[in-house]
C-alpha cells in the first residue's frame, strides 16, 4: 500500500516539519530481503535513515501509537482497521480521497470523529494538512486527549445501527 507517490509526500512533508520522524512497521521489515527492498525504495525517496524509525512487529503492536503524533494514510488504498486503531489510541490521521469507493474509506471514518480537517482531496492539500497539523502542538494535544472519546461516541461504533442499517 505505500507506493513512490506516498513516499515522496512523506519526504515531502518531513523535510518541511522540523525534527520530525517517520515511524514504519510492517511484518515487512521481520526478513532481510524485504527489508532491504524496502529500505532501498525509502532511501530513494529521499527519505535518510535518520528520519526512519522502523517499529517492531508483533502483537503488542498498539503500543506504538504511544510514539506517534500524526498518522498518515495510505493513497489510493487507504488503511481501515489501521486507521481505527490511530484513532481509538487517540492519534489524528491525514487522509487523501478520491472519487472512486476504495479511496475513500479513511474519508468516512475521518468525518464521522468529526475530522474532516484531516481530509484532503490532492496530494498537495495532504502534505499541507499534515505539516500545518505538526505546527498547531494545542490542537495537536487536544485530538490526543479527545480522540478516543470522540470514536466512541461515533457512528463507527454503533454496532446496534450499523447492522439494522445492512439488515435494512
Amino acid at each position: 500500500k505505500v507506493t513512490d507517490e506516498m513516499l515522496a509526500l512523506w519526504q515531502q512533508i518531513l523535510s518541511q516539519v522540523p525534527h520530525s520522524q517517520l515511524f514504519l512497521q510492517s511484518k515487512v521489515f521481520c526478513y532481510s530481503y524485504s527489508r532491504e527492498m524496502a529500505l532501498a525504495r525509502i532511501r530513494q525517496a529521499g527519505i535518510s535513515e535518520e528520519q526512519l524509525i522502523i517499529g517492531k512487529y508483533g502483537p503488542d503492536y498498539l503500543i506504538a501509537y504511544q510514539q506517534i503524533d500524526i498518522a498518515l494514510d495510505t493513497y489510493p488504498y487507504p488503511g481501515g482497521g489501521t486507521t481505527c486503531d490511530a484513532l481509538y489510541m487517540g492519534v489524528p490521521v491525514i487522509s487523501r480521497y478520491g472519487q472512486r469507493h476504495h479511496t475513500r474509506f479513511g474519508y468516512s471514518m475521518l468525518t464521522n470523529v468529526g475530522l474532516g480537517e484531516c481530509c484532503a482531496s490532492s496530494a498537495e492539500e495532504y502534505v499541507e494538512k499534515a505539516i500545518a497539523l505538526a505546527a498547531d502542538p494545542n490542537h495537536l494535544r487536544d485530538l490526543h486527549l479527545s480522540l478516543r472519546r470522540r470514536m466512541q461516541q461515533s457512528p463507527l461504533m454503533e454496532a446496534s445501527a450499523y447492522m439494522m442499517a445492512v439488515e435494512q
